[in-house]
């Protein structure tokens, strides 16, 4: 475990801040993107942390400024969902008169989700989320006002929620990676995580599907093992992969010991409960998929592009 250790002590400030800084309120908006909601047009709701606001799907040429963000949004995976919806969701209330086909091409997106760049809010996690007034709140007063009203057209029709990986990888990563003795630290902070993770997991989507009812699709997603694309896995991949791989799906690993339950069956688990379709990334993100250097968790284009196919089929079974 020691070679992961050596790479982990640069990056530790930079995933500190980009994954585990502390919540803010929905009120710190840095960049003025909180969505625009358009009036008598059905929606699809994106809720989550920086992966599902598109961080790195485009370079950024400098700082990560206003600009920068907007690109990222623009071409994430969830805006490219967004044009998969329009082709995909039969939304048969909003088709235009004599028209001979199903679709729901004046589908809007409203993004809530926020990234966890320098001089911005922290990254978010599903504490994040519950906080009062923050994604959770506004989402539920939405989806209660479009799904209430006398008008099926103005309906919130999806929702994906695309948070967790924050909660995982900072205690992932000090227990796992950078203490002096993993086997004694490891299994006990992941089930800790787990724990807090599950029952907050939970709550989010138990009231989103409360408030949507059986209609709304609400989707989900596992995660990604970035670990061996970036530098705190350089110095021994295959460890990296393992060791990813461990903390995911579960399993067995030498020196760490048996994981009964992954991460990833978490999410499964808790999104079968809640009727919710769960996009699998789990092995489809791979070798030139990710920023790698200092950034141990976000996709470049290439990777944002097989997350929205995931999510699309995961959509359309």
């Amino acid at each position: 475990m020691s070679v992961l250790t050596t790479a982990a002590t640069t990056i530790a400030a930079t995933a500190v801040l980009v994954l585990t800084g502390p919540a803010a309120s929905a009120a710190v908006d840095p960049f003025g993107l909180d969505p625009r909601v358009a009036p008598s047009r059905p929606i699809y709701l994106a809720l989550g942390d920086s992966l599902a606001a598109g961080q790195a799907s485009v370079a950024p040429t400098g700082s990560a400024g206003r600009s920068t963000v907007l690109q990222w949004r623009a071409r994430g995976f969830v805006a490219q969902l967004h044009q998969d919806l329009q082709q995909d969701l039969d939304c048969r209330e909003d088709r235009p008169r004599g028209a001979d086909r199903d679709g729901c091409l004046r589908l809007q997106l409203v993004n809530m989700s926020r990234t966890g760049i320098p001089g911005g809010p922290g990254g978010v996690t599903t504490a994040t989320v519950l906080q009062p007034g923050d994604q959770l709140d506004r989402a539920v007063a939405l989806i209660t006002e479009r799904n209430g009203n006398a008008s099926a057209r103005d309906d919130v029709e999806v929702v994906s929620v695309t948070v967790g990986g924050n909660d995982l990888f900072g205690a992932a990563v000090a227990a796992c990676v950078q203490s002096p003795r993993p086997d004694l630290t490891c299994a006990t902070a992941l089930a800790t995580t787990f724990q807090g993770f599950a029952s907050r997991y939970d709550e989010i989507l138990g009231d989103l599907r409360a408030a949507g009812g059986e209609d709304l699709v609400l989707l989900t997603t596992t995660y990604y093992n970035p670990l061996p694309f970036c530098d705190l896995g350089a110095a021994d991949p295959a460890r990296a992969t393992a060791l990813g791989n461990w903390i995911l799906e579960g399993g067995t690993l030498p020196g760490l010991g048996t994981l009964e339950t992954g991460f990833n069956d978490l999410v499964r688990g808790l999104s079968a409960e809640h009727g919710a379709v769960v996009a699998d990334t789990f092995g489809t993100v791979g070798a030139g998929d990710f920023v790698g250097g200092a950034d141990c968790v976000h996709p470049d284009a290439e990777g944002h592009a097989k997350i929205a196919d995931v999510f699309a089929e995961a959509f359309r079974e």
